[in-house]
């Protein structure tokens, strides 16, 4: 998805994109530069995400049960203990993120999911009362609740809704964003005057990844004025304005939520710099990294002059190691060519791509420059805060070396896609045969990583006794498995005892992240966003 915080849009390239984003590092919104001036958009050219309150939004509240909201400061948990001791009240959660449970103590609940909330608080209670007291513990949800919407939309005002629905539906209710003045990717929510969310609805028109929120009474949704945009035509999906925040951004950007005609590969790009018009032709790939201002204009080019590509193989294969094949050839033509070995996992062959490599790295950066001035920019309110704030920010900027230093690997992750034979070769991809593996390795925050020869009757948490059980630093609550194909999987706390079936198979990689411990909640957010996408896209757990 596209989660830095100078992540200026969205998504997929095409069917690379929609693959690669299983591991690409997903860019989101940056902070705001208000000093950027919004563009107009040309004739004929729609906003990207104009179309998007015609939905009808407004029409459906949703007063139901939303499991994958997580726990946050300042939530209402109604709590019943009864048995052998009882007790009933709404409990709120602490500005440490703990609710407090009678002669249990502190409970730390901030960042549970809402439908594991109640196994959650129940083991908890269960280490206290081993016998006859039952627990029953749920998020206070779908309260009525008045929002005020404002900024940048057509009707601002304060409009009636429930503390579940989305935000959706209450810019809907001010009949949408003004496209010609408002911003698709500045959008906050304010309580009390505080920023608790900031919210790019890039994610949302590509990925269909909008951020769980509980609204409250009195919670205030702010449009920001349009930022600078960028025009992209020509040969790709959708022609649009493309929206960015800061002073200018990078076609590999652009092209994350532009989806170009996979045979494109040329930009011509027009833009005025140092109140000088400039025009480029450039090579696609080439093109990636180049800077553009605000108004600038981006044709891409499909230039038939390229007659054939070069691909390599390697692995379990039999024959040459590089095949040239049309410009244009497909990944079926290419695996009908090659020679398998008997004990090629021919269900996990990885194919790494130069262009989506760029694109991680673009991402990667740009999610750390925006860590980086979120940290520095804080302003401390006493002596103890600006004691605090100095050993974090020294803290995190020796994570910010390390993270930069991470090679994304580029990986497109054909793995279960019906369309993966169809999707168009690139020059310079390499395809990667693995050898039909028979062990699992344990990674990361373990006593000792290691490698252990897979058995199915084994758990999760057997496999993390055999290295020795949990480092220190470890990260308890969730897990990362990166499987041989590309694809991974989050597994909760509540299945390290359970057998995974085939979400855990030979060849993977168990991944323990390092358990963030940082004053600022927003701080653990950006860092523990930006450890699993480093651990995704190069196969590495970084230390915290």
């Amino acid at each position: 998805m596209i989660t830095g915080k100078v992540r200026n849009l969205g998504l997929g390239l095409g069917l690379v994109a929609t693959l690669a984003c299983q591991t690409a590092f997903a860019l989101e919104t940056q902070l705001v530069d208000d000093t950027v001036p919004a563009e107009q958009p040309p004739s004929g050219v729609p906003v990207f995400g104009q179309p998007l309150f015609q939905g009808g939004f407004k029409d459906q509240p949703f007063s139901g049960f939303n499991p994958d909201y997580r726990i946050t400061i300042g939530d209402q948990i109604n709590l019943q203990l009864w048995g052998a001791y009882s007790f009933s009240a709404s409990l709120p959660v602490d500005p440490k993120g703990n609710i407090f449970v009678p002669e249990v103590g502190p409970v730390h609940v901030a960042g549970v999911k809402n439908g594991a909330l109640n196994d959650f608080v129940l083991r908890h209670v269960k280490r206290v009362f081993k016998n006859n007291v039952q627990a029953y513990a749920n998020l206070e949800a779908s309260q009525p609740v008045k929002v005020f919407v404002t900024g940048y939309v057509n009707n601002p005002g304060l409009y009636n809704g429930f503390s579940s629905d989305s935000i959706l539906y209450y810019l809907d209710s001010a009949d949408g964003i003004d496209p010609k003045s408002g911003s698709f990717i500045d959008i906050k929510i304010l309580r009390q005057g505080k920023l608790i969310q900031r919210v790019n609805l890039y994610n949302f028109l590509v990925e269909g990844i909008m951020p769980p929120l509980q609204l409250r009474s009195g919670d205030v949704v702010v449009v920001g004025a349009r930022k600078g945009s960028v025009t992209v035509d020509g040969a790709v999906q959708q022609a649009a304005q493309m929206e960015f925040i800061g002073p200018y951004t990078q076609l590999g950007e652009i092209l994350l939520v532009s989806k170009p005609d996979p045979q494109a590969n040329f930009a011509r790009i027009t833009q005025v710099m140092n109140d000088v018009q400039q025009a480029n032709y450039l090579p696609l790939a080439e093109a990636m990294t180049a800077r553009l201002y605000p108004g600038a204009q981006v044709e891409l080019v499909r230039d038939n002059d390229v007659q054939s590509i070069s691909i390599k193989v390697s692995g379990e294969l039999d024959g040459p190691a590089t095949y040239v094949l049309p410009y244009g050839a497909t990944l079926e033509e290419l695996l009908a060519q090659l020679r398998f070995r008997e004990n090629a996992d021919q269900k996990s062959i990885q194919l790494y791509r130069k262009s989506v490599a760029i694109k991680q790295r673009v991402a990667l950066d740009r999610s750390l420059d925006a860590l980086q001035m979120e940290v520095l920019t804080r302003q401390p309110n006493t002596d103890l805060e600006k004691t605090a704030q100095k050993d974090n920010a020294l803290m995190i900027q020796n994570f910010i070396r390390q993270a930069r230093k991470a090679e994304p690997r580029g990986q497109v992750v054909i793995a279960d896609n019906p369309n993966a034979a169809e999707m168009l070769l690139e020059d310079g991809d390499e395809i990667v045969v693995p050898l039909r593996a028979s062990t699992v390795s344990i990674v990361g925050e373990v006593i000792f990583p290691t490698s252990l020869v897979f058995n199915k009757k084994r758990t999760l948490e057997n496999y993390i006794d055999l290295a020795g059980g949990f480092a220190n630093n470890a990260n308890r609550s969730e897990l990362v498995i990166l499987h041989l194909d590309g694809t991974i999987s989050r597994i909760d706390d509540k299945d390290f005892d359970n057998r995974l079936g085939d979400r855990l198979r030979p060849g993977d990689e168990i991944m323990v992240m390092p358990k963030i411990q940082s004053s600022e909640l927003q701080v653990t957010k950006d860092v523990t966003e930006i450890l699993y996408r480093i651990a995704v896209g190069t196969a590495a757990v970084l230390s915290f």
